[in-house]
């Protein structure tokens, strides 16, 4: 390790003092009031380290913090670390996507690769499907920002979340908490830590969790079974932690973490609807529903009618119903089949109803009860094995292996109407629905071996890592355009594999004092992308298999200074890469492999702490540059566009972060956080096939000055305070208070039509907490009751938003949950 000089008693400069005071959290761990800092430790680089000795932007939750903050999950910390936020899937309580300093991949598609790593005891979490599932028993969670290309290199171009979970003590303790709330929350955590037998320490966690909804649910003519209001869920979390230490020089840790739930996901609810949408019905689409030449080019009812006159065992002999002239005479007969009126005026005048009922049911302000037929429950099921063995051959060499696997079933039932459908007697046509469950199954298997040590003034780390995963999944949509009628189920499989060789070495020269760090960081990767798509095209069932590979080099080079023995300053240059593939949500015919995209960033930042450790002040600036970005865009299709993913943006970020921790006073505990980011497209290149943008259909024109960033707010800031009230006799009182905000931001990545009706406006949560600890039992342990709030302004601010759907003549968005509140008891013993 390399030797701090002597302090220098650098004063504290008025600034810092002011910031200091506005500031938020740190806790003493025994329950005396707070004097001084906490060290915290990481192991962000692989190896146990001061989080102040760490030459790199890291938030870090300590087991206080998690404690005194109430976090239960890791998407609880995104609002309380700088340039970082989180989109929850529309039709999913499970599936979340996280940005950090603005890189993001909103796709949920398990054949599209996060741009976030996170990990769990070291071990990759490959899918967002299941990453908002209850981690029984944390121990730290750190969030390291910018690409993590040497030592993290599964595809984190934006970041990497550790999840760290607890390990068996090897003493005897046991841990009770129960927990109720409003809308009818109970929350029962059991924790046993059994004492060492035969060299072998194990940990025990149950947890069971339920709530119930916020927004009624106000069905009646359910179509894919009864389901419980929107937001409600229902799940049992168990961890299982070994650890075998056989010799004093070799250890293994075992760990087993499972969650069973079910729910209905949050409510997805019109923000705006049009009532005769031109995509849909043509430019020239006659009121009437009468059908003539050109009355409906250019619009989907066209093709739609054209599928019907096929369907009806007619061979058309033009892409387009108004252009077929048998066509137009059948779709204007009377036909019996549509109860007497003409296929037009049957088909038609379906659209029509559905489109004005969401016309009627669309409003931007948050409702509190909707009428969704094809809600339904959602079902998770996930599982995760991890071994971790360390070896210490000699003083110089430690060599440790870490393997993994996971699995995951999800099942859930996607209702996006938001109340836009008609009954039509015989069935309900819906804006936006699933015939049956969409199920997603996944499985995951990685290895990973770490040569570490130090050697003089070098201080190392080689890696092997091999990564193989499979996954399925199964949808079955339905839109306006089949009427009620479900497509066939549409299916892929994947199976992707990658394989990497890594290094980092740092050197200390003595001739500086041992002050100067030079870290150079390499990792070489090769990923292989499979997927098999099953579909149904003209009635005939379709299958096309896909293959692809991909080599990357990506590496960092980091000097670090230590000016005082509190204060280091650093520059750090990184690269990461996100491995390209294929979009299973685009159709057979019109699949292209998408190439890796990769992100280089700078970053200039310092470590410091003042006034004898009572002051905690880190922060960093930034530029990072983007080449071939994978982003969403749309081809034409016979019922319109779909999506497809390609390379078609070069852009840059840039920005700042400030974390501040302080103990100004005995007991008073204060700390903020600020992130500022300024992301812009220095090239878009965009397909239109309507010629919204480009001024004609199917041409490619450059967009990036109408170019949009999801998920990335200018400013995001948080603060809390606490103060822990001198002991009374009774136990420990303490107070706390955390406020978070974010900007505005919008979910897509072109300026539409109706980003006004999705677009997220700025928002401020604020969180409460009183706290009494130590509550004496004697012999029997002791006791800590807590209130809690969340939310307690009762703020709603759109979580997501799908405006996509401009397209089909509508926009969507899903809310926050309201104001939560509560009572904790916890016994120890």
């Amino acid at each position: 390790m390399k030797a701090r000089p002597a302090p220098t008693g650098f004063p504290l400069t008025a600034l810092s003092l002011a910031v200091a005071l506005a500031s938020a959290p740190a806790l003493a761990q025994d329950g005396s009031r707070a004097t001084a800092l906490e060290e915290v430790v990481v192991t962000a680089q692989k190896r146990e380290e001061s989080l102040q000795d760490a030459p790199i932007a890291i938030s870090a939750f300590s087991p206080a913090a998690i404690e005194s903050m109430g976090i239960e999950q890791v998407t609880d910390v995104t609002h309380f670390t700088p340039n970082m936020s989180m989109h929850r899937q529309s039709a999913s309580n499970a599936t979340v996507n996280f940005a950090i300093r603005g890189i993001t991949e909103p796709e949920p598609s398990m054949s599209v690769d996060p741009a976030v790593g996170v990990y769990m005891d070291g071990i990759y979490m490959a899918r967002n499907n299941g990453l908002a599932f209850d981690v029984v028993d944390l121990e730290r969670i750190e969030v390291l920002r910018g690409p993590q290309g040497t030592l993290y290199g599964r595809n984190s171009t934006g970041g990497a979340i550790n999840i760290v979970t607890a390990k068996p003590s090897g003493e005897f303790e046991f841990q009770q908490s129960l927990s109720v709330g409003n809308y009818d929350r109970l929350k029962a955590h059991t924790i046993v830590d059994l004492p060492t037998f035969a060299g072998v320490s194990a940990k025990l966690s149950y947890l069971y969790d339920t709530r119930g909804g916020w927004v009624d649910n106000d069905t009646t003519n359910f179509q894919q079974g009864k389901a419980d209001d929107f937001g409600e869920q229902d799940n049992d979390a168990w961890h299982v932690a070994l650890n075998w230490a056989p010799t004093d020089t070799l250890s293994f840790d075992y760990s087993y973490d499972g969650t069973k739930g079910t729910g209905t996901p949050a409510a997805f609810q019109l923000s705006h609807a049009e009532a005769m949408p031109a995509s849909v019905f043509g430019a020239n689409f006659d009121p009437t529903l009468t059908f003539g030449p050109g009355a409906n080019d250019g619009g989907i009812a066209d093709s739609v009618l054209l599928g019907t006159y096929a369907a009806f065992g007619n061979q058309p002999v033009s892409g387009a119903c108004s252009t077929d002239p048998s066509c137009v005479a059948f779709a204007n007969t009377a036909n019996p089949a549509f109860g007497g009126a003409s296929p037009a005026q049957a088909q038609l005048g379906t659209f029509l109803g559905v489109y004005s009922n969401a016309v009627a049911a669309a409003d931007e302000d948050r409702k509190d009860a909707l009428n969704i037929p094809y809600a339904g429950e959602e079902e998770m099921d996930i599982q995760g094995h991890s071994l971790t063995g360390a070896w210490d051959i000699t003083d110089y060499l430690t060599v440790k292996s870490l393997t993994g696997y996971r699995e995951m079933e999800l099942r859930h039932r996607t209702g996006l109407s938001g109340g836009g459908f008609l009954d039509t007697g015989n069935s309900v046509v819906t804006l936006f629905a699933a015939g049956a469950p969409n199920r997603k199954s996944h499985e995951q298997f990685s290895q990973e071996l770490q040569f570490l040590g130090d050697v003089g003034q070098f201080q190392y780390l080689a890696g092997l890592y091999y990564f193989n995963e499979k996954a399925t999944e199964v949808t079955r949509e339905q839109t306006p355009f089949v009427f009620g009628s479900f497509g066939t189920a549409r299916s892929y499989d994947t199976d992707n594999s990658a394989w990497a060789a890594f290094g980092q070495l740092t050197w200390t020269p003595a001739a500086l004092d041992e002050r100067l760090d030079v870290t150079l960081g390499l990792r070489y990767t090769e990923d292989e992308r499979e997927i098999v798509i099953e579909e149904t095209l003209a009635g005939m069932p379709a299958s096309g298999s896909f293959d692809t590979s991909f080599e990357n080099t990506s590496g960092s080079l980091t000097v670090d200074y230590a000016f005082t023995i509190d204060t280091t300053g650093y520059f750090r240059i990184a690269t990461g890469y996100k491995a390209g593939g294929f979009l299973s949500r685009t159709s057979i015919a019109n699949q292209r492999p998408f190439d890796a995209e990769t992100l280089t960033s700078y970053e200039l930042g310092l470590k410091s702490q003042w006034l004898d450790n009572r002051l905690r002040l880190n922060g960093a600036v930034f530029y990072s540059e983007y080449d071939d970005k994978q982003v969403t865009q749309f081809v034409p299709t016979a019922t319109g566009a779909e999506s497809t993913v390609q390379n078609a943006a070069a852009a840059s970020y840039q920005g700042l972060e400030l974390e501040l921790l302080a103990i100004p006073l005995e007991g008073l505990t204060l700390n903020v956080s600020y992130g500022y980011l300024d992301p812009e497209y220095d090239e878009y290149t965009f397909f239109d096939p309507t010629g919204q943008f480009c001024g004609a259909p199917g041409t490619t024109c450059d967009v990036s000055d109408r170019g949009v960033f999801a998920n990335a707010p200018e400013n995001t800031a948080s603060a809390g305070v606490q103060y822990d009230f001198p002991y009374f006799g009774v136990g420990q009182l303490s107070a706390r208070v955390d406020v978070a905000y974010s900007d505005g931001y919008t979910y897509g990545t072109v300026k539409g039509r109706f980003d006004e009706y999705v677009r997220n406006d700025p928002f401020t949560l604020v969180n409460a907490r009183m706290i009494l600890s130590d509550i004496s039992l004697g012999d029997a342990g002791d006791l800590t009751a807590t209130l809690w709030g969340k939310n307690l302004t009762d703020e709603f601010y759109r979580q997501s938003g799908i405006g996509a759907f401009e397209s089909l003549g509508f926009a969507g968005v899903v809310y926050n949950p309201p104001r939560m509140y509560g009572i904790d008891l916890d016994y120890r013993f």
